[in-house]
């Protein structure tokens, strides 16, 4: 982050937004600034974040696959009506990747929330796949036909369907995103793939108790798979507290560095997915404040330099190069 606290570069990667889709329910666009929400390309630039992941979650949208693919399609036409310069480079190849490192231009990878767009059709994976979704989680709260969500009454584990697309999705390059994902579900997902495991989204259940955050098994998991966990700044998964602000997150900054390692843990905000935000936080030109707390709790350079984005920055480029 170019913000005057540290002179060294560093790459600043956030693992998890949800602004295309609020964008389009917004009628605003990525690309361009807007008062709303929480980010746009415009604001990414002003804080200096150099790589967002962007996710399409259809949740329990009729025709999710139809929707999803003209989400993609509206993105892709707008992208490509940016003059060149204009544009953040869209990384969906090992080229675009290495671009990416080289020009210091902000990049955006597109993700999939939810296997429901998939439509229990593998083969919808390989077209999203050539639309430019490069990663995916199989379940968004609820169960479907590949796992249980977080929010499942029973959990019935990974189903075959769930092996099958974690396995065609190694074969195309798409990394698993493994947020979302009820215990049994998550433990035969994290063991059955083959690739380092990404938590995109979550928090720590022991700092507080919310099913959508990790316990101390699923965290020893996710290192033991040399994998990534991306701390949120969603308020309910931080603190019981009314209103929480950073110095209640980097608390669970503070339990992953001691029970996990520094090498281990990244940004994974959810902004424009949570409908409040953190006091001291509440949109991403907010992220020099944070970076300060940080330096104010007594974390060292290179540790913020791992969370904020080279500890990604090496799990992306094992996966996408």
């Amino acid at each position: 982050m170019k913000n005057g606290i540290l002179s060294a570069y560093w790459p600043v990667i956030d693992g998890h937004a949800d602004t295309m889709v609020q964008a389009e329910m917004e009628r605003r666009s990525f690309f361009r600034y807007s008062s709303r929400g929480h980010l746009d390309l415009p604001r990414l630039r002003q804080a200096g974040v150099d790589l967002q992941v962007l996710a399409i979650c259809a949740g329990n949208r009729r025709n999710p696959y139809h929707w999803a693919e003209k989400l993609l399609a509206s993105w892709e036409k707008e992208y490509q009506s940016l003059p060149l310069p204009a544009r953040p480079i869209w990384i969906k190849s090992p080229g675009d990747f290495f671009r990416w490192e080289q020009e210091k231009k902000t990049g955006v990878i597109l993700g999939l929330e939810g296997a429901e767009p998939l439509e229990d059709k593998l083969d919808n994976l390989e077209k999203l796949y050539a639309r430019g979704i490069r990663i995916f989680s199989l379940t968004w709260n609820h169960p479907n036909s590949f796992a249980c969500g977080s929010g499942s009454h029973n959990d019935s584990g990974l189903t075959s369907l769930g092996r099958e697309a974690i396995r065609l999705a190694e074969k195309l390059g798409i990394l698993l995103d493994l947020s979302h994902l009820a215990p049994i579900s998550f433990r035969e997902a994290i063991f059955f793939s083959r690739q380092p495991a990404f938590v995109s989204h979550a928090n720590i259940f022991e700092l507080c108790p919310h099913p959508r955050n990790l316990t101390a098994e699923q965290i020893r998991a996710v290192v033991e798979k040399e994998g990534v966990i991306g701390l949120t700044f969603y308020p309910d998964f931080i603190s019981k507290e009314e209103r929480p602000g950073c110095a209640e997150w980097v608390s669970h900054l503070k339990y992953l560095l001691q029970k996990a390692g520094a090498d281990y843990i990244a940004l994974g905000g959810d902004f424009d997915g949570i409908e409040k935000t953190l006091f001291d936080l509440q949109e991403v030109r907010d992220l020099p404040y944070l970076v300060r707390m940080m330096v104010s709790e007594g974390l060292d350079r290179k540790t913020i330099a791992k969370v904020l984005g080279e500890n990604l920055h090496t799990l992306f480029k094992k996966v996408f190069t």
